[in-house]
C-alpha cells in the first residue's frame, strides 16, 4: 500500500505541480484511490522493473515507427491504406498481460483493439499487409516477463 501511495503521489505531483492547492486535492485524490484499492482488492501482481523498462523502450520505439509510418501514408499523394481486421491469439494466460497488450495495441498508431476475448483480440489495422504479428508477439512476451 505504501508503494501505491508513493507512486500515486509522484504521478499527482508530476501532473498537477507542487503548490498548496494541488497538494490538498492530491491528498484527497490519492487517499480516495487507495481506499478504492483496499476496498475492491485491486492489487496488480508483482512487477519486474527491469522488464518494465525494457517493455517501455520497445513500445516507445514501435510507437515512433508506427507514427512515422502513418504520417508518411497521410503525406503521400496516393493514400496507401488497406484497412481491415486481423485476429491476434494470446499466448499468455495472465489476465494483466492480455489487458495491457490490448491497451498497448490501442496506443500504437494505425491499430485499434476492437474485441477482446479470453484467447484472442480482434485488431483493426490501417494496413493489413503491413501488420506484424511478430511485433505484437514480442510485446506480449515482454509483458509476460514484466508480470513474472
Amino acid at each position: 500500500m505504501l508503494f501505491l501511495a508513493v507512486l500515486y503521489s509522484l504521478i499527482w505531483i508530476a501532473i498537477a505541480g507542487y503548490d498548496i492547492k494541488s497538494v490538498f486535492f492530491g491528498v484527497l485524490a490519492v487517499g480516495s484511490a487507495l481506499f478504492v484499492h483496499a476496498t475492491l482488492r485491486l492489487y496488480p501482481p508483482r512487477i519486474n522493473p527491469i522488464a518494465l523498462f525494457e517493455f517501455l523502450g520497445v513500445f516507445l520505439w514501435q510507437a515512433l515507427l508506427g507514427g512515422i509510418d502513418v504520417a508518411r501514408r497521410i503525406i503521400s499523394p496516393q493514400l496507401k491504406v488497406n484497412p481491415g481486421f486481423v485476429v491476434y491469439n494470446f499466448q499468455s494466460e495472465k489476465l494483466w498481460v492480455k489487458i495491457l497488450l490490448a491497451l498497448t495495441i490501442n496506443l500504437t498508431p494505425g491499430t485499434l483493439s476492437v474485441v477482446i476475448e479470453d484467447k484472442q483480440v480482434l485488431v483493426h489495422t490501417l494496413d493489413v499487409e503491413s501488420y506484424s504479428e511478430e511485433s505484437v508477439r514480442s510485446l506480449e512476451r515482454l509483458l509476460d516477463r514484466v508480470f513474472s
